[in-house]
């Protein structure tokens, strides 16, 4: 990330894409995705993602395809069957159920990027901090809060933890960025230091903290 003086291992090479099978209404958002899909390409990230061809989804999975990226989609049986989606980039895996996809994804890949969603990413989302909650596993997941969307989410999880619905121990497993650079660099710190003692802002402005890394 521009202006960062510590710099991160990037030992995450398999991410994981959660987000809408529909373009939304914001041009941002697809040239956005182009952006993420070029990072990962860039960074030789692998990516596995919903299947199919379509929305959000569709323009980062084909940005790494067509660019030589290895993707991988995993999607439900009934709906690969009725190709609602159109073909998946990549080599496709038929799942029993989007329960099973969340479950295989998160064999394959070290991280998650949530994109903008409706109804179904928001069930992979908290489906995933559910398990990372219960210890069943420890992979980062992150927020790409393109055009301040996830601004809402964000702001009614601070509010389940005023009012003592939530632990803040869960709300900070909600990474969260505007930037595909930084949020990469968010999920990496996350990886690299999975414990509450460090926050990411400390890392970058080493004026702030007074630690030596050894990667």
């Amino acid at each position: 990330m521009e202006g960062t003086s510590r710099t991160l291992p990037y030992t995450i090479r398999f991410i994981g894409l959660h987000g809408s099978h529909s373009p939304g209404r914001s041009p941002k958002s697809m040239a956005t995705a182009v952006d993420l899909g070029r990072e990962l390409i860039r960074q030789k990230i692998k990516l596995a993602y919903g299947g199919g061809s379509v929305g959000l989804q569709e323009v980062v999975a084909s940005t790494v395809f067509t660019n030589g990226g290895l993707v991988r989609g995993f999607i439900p049986g009934y709906i690969a069957t009725r190709r609602v989606y159109g073909p998946t980039y990549g080599v496709e895996h038929t799942v029993s159920s989007n329960y099973y996809k969340y479950f295989e994804m998160n064999h394959a890949v070290e991280a998650f990027i949530i994109l903008p969603g409706g109804v179904d990413t928001m069930e992979g989302l908290f489906t995933l901090i559910s398990w990372a909650s219960e210890g069943l596993h420890n992979r980062p997941i992150g927020l790409f809060n393109i055009d301040g969307y996830f601004k809402n989410l964000l702001k009614f999880l601070d509010d389940a933890v005023r009012q003592n619905f939530m632990a803040s121990s869960q709300r900070k497993l909600f990474i969260s960025s505007f930037f595909v650079d930084e949020l990469l660099d968010k999920l990496e710190f996350a990886k690299a230091f999975p414990g509450p003692e460090v926050s990411y802002d400390e890392f970058v402005n080493p004026g702030r903290l007074d630690i030596e890394l050894h990667m």
